[in-house]
């Protein structure tokens, strides 16, 4: 069982998805398995912490709000 995250933890993961760094990367950062980073980013998606779109989606996304 692995240890709980921590909101710096949490945080880092967010920002260098973000900026989009490879989860194996953050993983190995963060001494975690990826399969620990992995669950932690669909966690984060289920409680409506982070959104997971496609690159052009989000372009669309930011179009429109510009309008």
């Amino acid at each position: 069982m692995s240890l709980r995250w921590t909101p710096h933890e949490e945080a880092f993961l967010v920002e260098h998805l973000e900026v989009g760094h490879d989860l194996e990367w953050i993983a190995a950062v963060l001494d975690r398995t990826l399969t620990e980073a992995a669950i932690k980013v669909v966690e984060l998606y289920q409680d409506g912490t982070v959104m997971i779109m496609a690159g052009l989606t989000y372009d669309a996304q930011i179009r429109r709000n510009g309008e």
